[in-house]
């Protein structure tokens, strides 16, 4: 199993109005403890039920294990209602929160739609920890494209890039690469700063 596979990227939490036509149209009431947070793509199902002990901030990658996170409702971007994540798709998922939701996901940015702002954070279990942080348990051929793409921008004069910056780099369809992307920023290879991705020095 991949690197990528073994997470869940939240994007950020619902905005009051999508609070609202989620509880009208699902009859739902949702715990002081519980909270609705827009997931980004998924490649790996998560049933209802799943618990996350540690969540890694996106923009530093500082991880927190003092929580225990639930996975209670998942629906998809069209309202359908889900047993699991749906393995390739976006989704709105109702996750509750022991003892309480943590400061860092009250702090998430609150969206609309799937929002990409750099600002989100990563749900996963701590016995995945030790694939998240050694590169040698990814696949060759996804560290075979880091390397590439580190190389590429290490010929450039500048020091901050954006995604087309990495896309003009090493040519891949918007999908593939943002999971490369991501997982630079989980390994340290990138940071996030204004927006803006720069190498890890």
């Amino acid at each position: 199993m991949e690197i990528k596979e073994k997470k869940l990227r939240i994007l950020g939490k619902a905005s009051a109005s999508v609070l609202k036509k989620v509880q009208s149209r699902y009859a739902i009431t949702i715990k002081e403890n519980a909270i609705l947070l827009f997931v980004g793509y998924t490649f790996n199902e998560y049933k209802t039920g799943s618990l996350f002990d540690i969540f890694i901030e996106e923009s530093d990658k500082s991880w927190n294990h003092d929580y225990k996170i639930k996975l209670e409702k998942v629906y998809d971007e069209c309202g359908t209602t889900y047993n699991s994540t749906p393995e390739g798709f976006k989704t709105l998922c109702l996750f509750e929160c022991f003892p309480s939701i943590p400061a860092a996901i009250r702090k998430l940015p609150t969206l609309k739609t799937w929002d990409v702002t750099g600002k989100g954070l990563y749900f996963c279990n701590h016995v995945d920890i030790d694939l998240l942080n050694n590169r040698a348990n990814g696949s060759s051929l996804l560290n075979s494209f880091e390397e590439a793409i580190l190389s590429g921008l290490h010929q450039k004069s500048k020091k901050s890039f954006t995604e087309q910056d990495i896309a003009e780099v090493f040519r891949l369809p918007d999908s593939p690469l943002r999971l490369i992307i991501d997982d630079m920023i989980l390994s340290g290879a990138l940071r996030n700063a204004n927006d803006k991705l720069v190498l890890a020095e």
